[in-house]
């Protein structure tokens, strides 16, 4: 039984005009969060929603914790307006980034919305094709409380593609696989006031200035105040009771942040004993005022800090022209497709980029984000001359620390699999003489070049390959909703086995950088 059937057979049916907005399971802190929308012309009084959120919590009887929030639904043209286009322009943000209010029209009738969308030629095909009516009118029913249609209509102008191929580039180097986060190791957490913290805080140098959900910090307490006031809940009750919260600065090995927690009738007896000098693990939402940026904490365990070490290397030279005469460890193999071509196969015609070149199409998988901080395990590689696949070049890497259990379920790579492997310093000379001559092509090509470029620079040399990025000339050519490699390879009608190896990946970010080129 659905939750708003339980709660109308639990309360006669004295909330039947409420509505399930999103449910959702925060891992980090392990809980369940439910939120319920309410039309604007019903109140509920503190206590209603008390009511109502004592009992979800009495039924679900689960083991993590449920907490119940409330949205009042204003059927307001600006409101819907706003939602439209965030939703248009991040579910399919090639198509839609670029509109404004003035391609969509809202007319109100009560409860009755219409909604109009007008639409470029290109768009507006691909809209009818692939039935996004039904999705957009899905989402609208579930944001708002009212009766929508949507009417679409194609619109003769044009976009000015400067402006479009500008935005590509703008959401191109926003991808946070390119803004890769360090993280540290502390030990010994115990938890003081909320949920158990995965004890693997980011830096605090690396943290916007802008909001960002869940952030993991850690670092010492200074400048640890108490301070009250009065609940808006307890105002409403004539009650003077004051409520608790702490203000410090947070500081570790790179920086500091303002920090703030508000208690609760349990939870201040505990952090009021905490001082300047501690040392705490902690999780929040950073959060920016006109005035500041503040992080606002949810959960705090106590932990030992043992910052990072930065281990000074002995200045190596740099070379550019470096030569490898002779392959090490790795030696490239013929590249075999497995569906051989027949005489009724059709020959691709390609543009003059790939017929004039060569290229290396090449992926790492590596034991995490940072290319400073963490290491290849594994390069896949296949090189494409006048438009065929011709050699591949493969090799697992044995890391100096082991394989984190998290990157092993997902890349399926093990310790044992790369107990044997070539050196990081042996792999990646024969992988240069792989790519000499050639454009490197990847997909999100600077996060892999960053991992070859450290560890070149490591043993004295430096990639100086021209490079070619598969996913910024896929978003400027395609019109997705998503552009992971699995669905761009699933939309061109290719196959991708064995995805999240190095080798598998290479050779479908090939077979789409040939397909996105043809003539």
């Amino acid at each position: 039984m659905e939750i708003l059937d339980l709660i109308n057979k639990k309360f006669n049916y004295q909330y039947d005009f409420l509505r399930v907005l999103k449910v959702e399971y925060n891992t980090l802190l392990s809980y369940v969060e439910i939120w319920l929308l309410y039309p604007m012309e019903k109140e509920l009084s503190d206590e209603q929603k008390d009511e109502i959120s004592n009992f979800i919590t009495q039924t679900l009887k689960v083991s993590c914790g449920v907490r119940t929030k409330f949205k009042k639904c204003y059927l307001e043209e600006g409101l819907i307006k706003k939602f439209l286009k965030n939703y248009l322009s991040e579910t399919y943000p090639s198509m839609f980034a670029l509109y404004n209010s003035q391609n969509i029209e809202i007319q109100l009738q009560d409860k009755k919305v219409d909604v109009t969308l007008k639409l470029v030629k290109v768009v507006y095909d691909y809209f009818i094709d692939n039935n996004l009516k039904e999705q957009i009118l899905k989402s609208l029913n579930q944001n708002f409380i009212g009766d929508f249609s949507i009417n679409i209509l194609q619109n003769n102008s044009k976009l000015d593609e400067n402006l479009l191929e500008k935005h590509e580039e703008e959401v191109y180097k926003s991808l946070p696989s390119q803004r890769p986060v360090d993280r540290y190791l502390v030990y010994e957490p115990e938890i003081l006031v909320g949920n158990e913290i995965t004890p693997m805080p980011e830096q605090i140098c690396d943290q916007p200035d802008t909001n960002k959900l869940s952030v993991i910090l850690a670092g010492k307490i200074s400048d640890f105040v108490e301070k009250t006031y009065i609940s808006h809940r307890n105002k409403k009750k004539g009650s003077t009771e004051p409520s608790y919260y702490y203000k410090f600065t947070l500081t570790d090995h790179t920086k500091s942040i303002n920090a703030i927690y508000f208690s609760n009738k349990t939870t201040y007896k505990k952090v009021k004993n905490l001082k300047d000098g501690d040392t705490i693990l902690v999780v929040g939402d950073i959060k920016k005022s006109e005035r500041d940026v503040t992080l606002h904490i949810k959960s705090i365990s106590f932990c030992e800090i043992i910052e990072p070490k930065i281990i000074e290397q002995t200045p190596v030279e740099i070379k550019t022209d470096l030569h490898v005469e002779n392959y090490r460890v790795v030696t490239p193999t013929a590249y075999i497709e497995n569906k051989q071509e027949t005489i009724f196969d059709k020959v691709a015609n390609y543009n003059q980029l790939i017929n004039e070149g060569e290229f290396v199409v090449f992926d790492c998988e590596t034991t995490g984000l940072s290319c400073v901080a963490n290491e290849i395990i594994e390069i896949g590689a296949v090189k494409i001359i006048n438009g065929k696949i011709t050699e591949q070049f493969q090799t697992f890497i044995h890391p100096l620390y082991p394989i984190p259990e998290e990157i092993t379920n997902i890349t399926s790579i093990t310790n044992e699999m790369v107990e044997n492997a070539p050196k990081s310093e042996d792999a990646i000379l024969d992988f240069y003489k792989f790519c000499e001559g050639c454009t490197l092509v990847g997909y999100n090509v600077d996060f892999d070049v960053g991992f070859i470029q450290n560890q070149a620079q490591k043993v004295g040399f430096e990639f100086s390959n021209k490079t070619l990025d598969c996913l910024a000339l896929v978003r400027k050519k395609l019109y997705l909703p998503r552009y992971k490699l699995i669905n761009v390879v699933e939309y061109l009608g290719l196959t991708l086995n064995n995805a999240h190896r190095a080798i598998a990946d290479a050779i479908a970010t090939a077979k789409v950088f040939l397909k996105i080129n043809e003539i």
